[in-house]
């Protein structure tokens, strides 16, 4: 009775097992098998008895399958992955176990347990996919492309050949995301992504590395002058507009390069190195193309270097300002001065501005600058006012970063309350980028800076995206006319493109009750032509260049 119990427990658990268990005979014939074969493959057990077990078995896994059942029937169990085939034609991930079925110390057939991986598999496949490869872009990520350059590096090492690693920084993301919101930014990247890939055709393989930087790991490269051609085909591809809510956005990219072997041998350095590059095409303005040259650690050195010395700048009083005048067209009487900040290095000597502002955007060391160029400032024209000149401006440019701490209201508050300014003398250059970073956040600090009753210009207009709608909801007083429309107006020239846009920005001002003023005059002709224009504020070398405050002060309406 206890052995037929036994029996029964046994058939119980063979029928009702969730794993397919067939048994075979030494011809590999399938003699027994359980009731999840329907389930698993959609056979009925009267369908596969006395057929062979390889004819369920992909054909790439049949020769695996037959050695391990030669192997169990040499009384060693196994087990191997294979695809079996549904009675659909549908092929399915297996896991086969064998175990050898032993009568009398001899193996008389096998049992097999095949367990469904299927749906492990396709898990598998998605965690590789979430470690491997970015979510938003379908591209491989950071820890794919090293894995990746890793093996391009070993495989040009045994080849003897040449390969790049490109760095592609997306210029001015970060105002998109800010301002656009990053459910659009993700998008603008899903196309940046998708055009990057149609430029490259094929020819390496592109990887998100970051946020809005892409890498590109090209093999088997002939010279630069191949790379070259490469990233001018994908560069032109960027340059598709994206169009959002009637508006285009004009993409560009800053890129860095550096080769193996010249530039490094190692991940480490080959990253590092396009990494270098990629900062000096940043430095030098945006669209640009940098390859890797053996200096430019000498670069880094001194980048860090001159951080370090920009830190110490203010406590040793080594900043200064230098004042530009602003002045009417119709009878040359100065209104303003625009204040502009000067490094006096204790080695290097006068630092230009174009080497130290981009490094303290960077840092976050425009913040502490600004803060002191506000104040200094003030006090300088509180100086001028003691000095009986009561009618004259200060003019202080505001930095993005400056702008949108939410301490700057006060800090602007602090510094005429501290100087004793009559506040509508100082004015704020803010530029288009910073306004329409974020809309709403930039209107609500500018009324709250209109009911300080300070002055707000919007400076280099024309040089961004120049937005009529967004403009005529701030409340600005002055609009600056960038210097790049200026410099090739000329009396021979009055009907070109420039001539034209200056034309109708001035004319826009009028409409917006917003006072022109045009910067960069170096010339008489550009004088004229902005005063037939009706333009009613310059600014320019031809004026006078900018001053330390003891010159600037021979140019006051009254006796020095």
């Amino acid at each position: 009775m206890e052995t037929k119990n036994r029996e029964q427990m046994y058939k119980l658990l063979f029928e009702q097992h969730p794993d397919l268990i067939f048994s075979l005979d030494f011809s590999g014939q399938i003699t027994s098998v359980n009731q999840a074969l329907s389930k698993a493959l959609g056979y009925g057990i009267d369908e596969v008895i006395h057929t062979n077990i390889i004819n369920y078995i992909a054909c790439e896994y049949k020769n695996d399958v037959e050695l391990l059942i030669k192997e169990t029937f040499d009384g060693k169990s196994g087990q191997s992955p294979a695809k079996m085939i549904h009675k659909s034609g549908e092929t399915f991930d297996f896991c086969l176990m064998t175990i050898p079925i032993i009568i009398d110390e001899n193996v008389i057939g096998i049992y097999f347990i095949s367990k469904n991986i299927t749906r492990q598999r396709e898990y598998e496949k998605k965690i590789t996919q979430l470690a491997c490869y970015d979510p938003l872009t379908g591209l491989p990520n950071r820890i794919s492309f090293e894995k990746r350059l890793s093996k391009a590096i070993e495989k040009a090492m045994g080849s003897k050949e040449k390969l790049a690693v490109i760095f592609i920084d997306i210029d001015q993301f970060k105002w998109i995301n800010e301002s656009l919101g990053h459910q659009i930014g993700d998008q603008i990247l899903q196309f940046l992504s998708n055009r990057l890939l149609e430029g490259i055709g094929g020819r390496g393989t592109l990887c998100r590395f970051t946020g809005d930087e892409f890498t590109l790991i090209v093999e088997n490269v002939s010279d630069i002058q191949e790379i070259s051609e490469l990233v001018t085909n994908f560069t032109k591809s960027l340059k598709t507009p994206y169009l959002f809510n009637g508006q285009e956005f004009l993409m560009t990219a800053s890129i860095g390069i550096s080769m193996y072997p010249e530039d490094g041998a190692t991940v480490e350095t080959l990253i590092k190195n396009a990494d270098i590059a990629l900062h000096r095409a940043k430095q030098r303005g945006r669209d640009g193309l940098e390859f890797y040259e053996g200096e430019m650690n000498d670069f880094i050195v001194k980048r860090i270097e001159m951080e370090r010395d920009l830190r110490k700048a203010i406590p040793k009083n080594e900043l200064e300002l230098f004042y530009q005048p602003q002045v009417f067209l119709d009878d040359g009487s100065l209104i303003a001065f625009e204040a502009l900040v000067r490094w006096n290095h204790p080695k290097l000597g006068l630092v230009s501005p174009a080497q130290f502002i981009p490094l303290a955007e960077e840092t976050g060391l425009i913040e502490p600058i600004g803060k002191w160029v506000l104040y200094t400032a003030c006090n300088q024209l509180k100086k001028w006012n003691k000095l009986g000149v009561t009618n004259i401006s200060i003019s202080v440019n505001v930095s993005g970063r400056q702008f949108q701490n939410r301490e700057f209201v006060y800090q602007v508050r602090d510094a005429i309350l501290r100087t004793g300014i009559e506040p509508q003398y100082l004015h704020l250059e803010l530029t288009e980028s910073i306004m329409i970073e974020n809309v709403q956040y930039s209107l609500a600090i500018m009324k709250e800076l209109k009911l300080l009753g300070v002055k707000l210009s919007v400076d280099d207009f024309g040089t961004g995206y120049s937005s009529l709608s967004y403009l005529k909801d701030f409340p600005i007083d002055i609009l600056k006319i960038d210097r790049s429309f200026i410099r090739n107006l000329s009396s021979t020239s009055f009907d070109s493109s420039d001539a034209s846009i200056v034309q109708a920005i001035i004319t826009m001002c009028k409409g917006l009750s917003v006072i022109p003023l045009a910067e960069g005059i170096e010339k008489e002709d550009q004088m004229n032509l902005l005063r037939q224009y009706g333009c009613e504020l310059a600014q320019g070398y031809l004026i006078s260049k900018p001053v330390p405050s003891r010159e600037a002060e021979l140019l006051f309406p009254i006796a020095k």
